[in-house]
């Protein structure tokens, strides 16, 4: 006996499968919710950010619908939040999220040993090892209600050993509230890893086309522990980082790499952070545009930097670590008020192809007044300072009284007292501008976040 069996036509059997891919399970849509009700694609929503937080799955993108949110957001999974764009003519565009009604409440602890304050109120809060990318957000500190220098440290975005990116966010007005501006307090973006054990490669952050303004102490920073361990490995490029101009608060510096974190900071624009009580009669801690602190190869290409006391400074600590082979190159230099336009303080650096103009003391100047860290030995040797373009100031190159240190060639020092010189301090141009006048100290320093 024969058995028939009855097949179906191709074409009936690639449309069943066209009904399957159209009508089955989709894992890109099952991946998204929202945070209102402004897409209409049957995305599951809710009020709030931090109640999608709570109910994604690791790996979730959560659409957050313009609007104003008054929450902290604390997330401990890998997720991507996108605060959307509107679709229509005269539509309010943007996400932003500010402080609760009742003001900011402490809801991290910093775990370096080398922080000076261990509480941290941070309006979006990423923990773990986990991979947390952020779009499209405003983060406003604006009405945070914390009071003195006790209080917990306000920080707009903290990553605490977790990977990820910011790309086209807005950190701003991250400074206390009750006027107390000399705390140090008051983080735009702060990124930190490390772990109890040197070894091993921290978490890669990128902050890319993103701008952070109005704070009181850093705009960016990325810290390590100061332990040994892996600090993260950042990548910063495209930003905007202005500070508050001249103020009597908090020491600032525009983007800080410290203790141990390490990367790549390309096509910033840094300006505008001036420490207003330290002046050149009384030279104490200097608000810096880019600092490089117990960190190593670090590389600062092609970065705009305008309007400090330090424009990049590089510097060991004799606590936390070298600041040795580091690359400063092909960044634009102007107008630093009092001190240097690069301030080496650690060895075997490289600095080159920078354009340098008008700053107070030296275009460029190695500096020996940093211990190479633990047990370590005296700084300012080993450094490659070639091909710059120096113009105004007190002196082009200050050599310091390091070895093995290479000042040749350079492609133009003009309008400077002296070119280059033997030691640590410029000579007196006579002039009353402030651009042009020369202190006589040579012991400025900037002050990091810790």
């Amino acid at each position: 006996m024969s058995v028939k069996i009855k097949t179906l036509p191709i074409c009936l059997i690639i449309g069943m499968g066209l009904m399957a891919s159209l009508f089955g399970p989709s894992t890109h849509a099952a991946t998204q919710i929202q945070v209102g009700n402004c897409e209409p694609k049957g995305q599951k929503a809710y009020t709030t950010i931090q109640a999608a937080v709570n109910a994604a799955a690791s790996g979730y993108i959560i659409n957050i619908c313009p609007g104003t949110y008054p929450e902290q957001v604390v997330i401990t999974k890998s997720l991507t939040l996108q605060g959307l764009q509107p679709t229509a003519a005269g539509v309010a565009g943007a996400t932003v999220i500010i402080a609760p009604t009742g003001g900011m409440i402490q809801n991290a602890t910093d775990p370096s040993a080398a922080a000076l304050n261990p509480k941290i109120a941070a309006q979006i809060f990423v923990q773990g090892a986990v991979t947390v990318n952020l779009a499209n957000l405003i983060v406003d500190g604006s009405n945070n209600k914390l009071s003195g220098c006790t209080a917990p440290a306000l920080v707009g975005v903290y990553f605490q050993n977790a990977a990820g990116s910011l790309k086209r966010v807005w950190v701003r007005n991250e400074t206390l509230d009750s006027g107390d501006s000399g705390c140090e307090s008051g983080l735009g973006i702060y990124l930190e890893a490390g772990s109890a054990s040197p070894g091993g490669t921290g978490p890669a952050v990128t902050v890319n086309t993103s701008t952070v303004t109005n704070y009181q102490k850093n705009g960016i920073t990325a810290n390590g522990y100061g332990n040994g361990s892996a600090g993260p490995v950042v990548t910063f490029s495209n930003n905007e980082v202005i500070g508050l101009g001249p103020t009597n608060g908090a020491v600032q510096n525009g983007i800080q790499i410290g203790y141990g974190a390490t990367g790549k900071l390309t096509e910033n624009l840094v300006f505008d952070d001036i420490s207003q009580p330290d002046t050149s009669g009384d030279p104490d801690a200097a608000a810096t545009g880019i600092l490089v602190l117990a960190s190593s190869n670090v590389t600062v290409n092609n970065n705009d930097v305008g309007s400090t006391q330090f424009g990049i400074a590089v510097r060991s600590d004799p606590v936390f670590g070298n600041a040795d082979t580091n690359a400063v190159t092909v960044n634009i230099i102007a107008s630093t008020l009092i001190f240097d336009g690069v301030n080496v303080c650690s060895n075997d650096n490289t600095v080159q192809f920078n354009d340098i103009y008008s700053s107070t003391e030296a275009g460029i100047k190695v500096d020996n007044s940093c211990t190479e860290g633990p047990g370590g030995g005296a700084s300012g040797n080993g450094n490659t300072v070639n091909n710059n373009n120096i113009n105004g100031g007190c002196a082009g190159i200050l050599e310091g009284s390091g070895t093995g240190n290479t000042f040749s060639p350079q492609i133009l020092v003009a309008n400077v007292t002296t070119a280059l010189v033997a030691g640590d301090v410029c000579t007196s141009s006579g002039s009353s501008d402030l651009r042009t006048f020369v202190a006589t100290h040579g012991a400025g320093h900037p002050v990091p976040f810790r």
